[in-house]
């Protein structure tokens, strides 16, 4: 990659000194230190700065599964590209990093101020992440006294834009979306 930032061979001994702190075998048989740094170094110029930068990540998931060995190159490229497909969707929703005006939305003044049709959108328009949780308890309360809705349904809706599941990719996301929307016409219709 020709535009890349990201020093690979740096990020590379980065994971192999973070590793030297997890595990008590940190290179496989047959294998040297040297060796397995020159081969991640390689492996990460294959992939985009962005999947890059979820080393960290992907080092603190493959540390969940207890090992005295270490990860081989292959499986720390492996681990990271799961680690930033889980994160795809919520990044390509967004604006470049760099273009980000950090704007600060009030939510409750934006909830106070909705029509019945813009609160039943709320968490389609607004991720659930950034809403204040007072303003979650509001929607519940609202659709339950005026849809009906159960407490669950409304967390569907507030769920949105959730991951259906962990390393969830864009697809995924996308036919969880169809699925709320499909309940809730069904409901409706039905």
């Amino acid at each position: 990659m020709s535009n890349t930032k990201v020093n690979h061979k740096g990020v590379a001994e980065e994971i192999y000194e973070y590793l030297t702190h997890e595990y008590k075998f940190l290179v496989h048989k047959h294998m040297t230190l040297e060796g397995c740094i020159k081969t991640l170094t390689s492996k990460l110029k294959r992939l985009t700065d962005h999947q890059v930068d979820f080393w960290l990540m992907a080092l603190r998931e493959i540390g969940m599964h207890k090992s005295d060995n270490a990860p081989t190159p292959s499986e720390i490229i492996a681990a990271i590209i799961a680690k930033s497909k889980e994160f795809k969707p919520v990044i390509d929703n967004h604006l470049a990093i760099n273009t980000i005006v950090e704007n600060v939305i009030d939510y409750e003044a934006l909830w106070r101020s909705s029509n019945d049709q813009q609160k039943h959108d709320f968490f389609i328009d607004n991720r659930f992440h950034k809403v204040p949780p007072y303003i979650r308890y509001w929607f519940v309360k609202y659709n339950e006294e005026h849809r009906g809705w159960s407490p669950h349904e409304s967390h569907m809706m507030i769920k949105y834009w959730a991951l259906p599941f962990t390393h969830a990719n864009e697809g995924a996301v996308i036919n969880n979306q169809k699925e709320i929307m499909k309940y809730f016409r069904e409901r409706i219709n039905g």
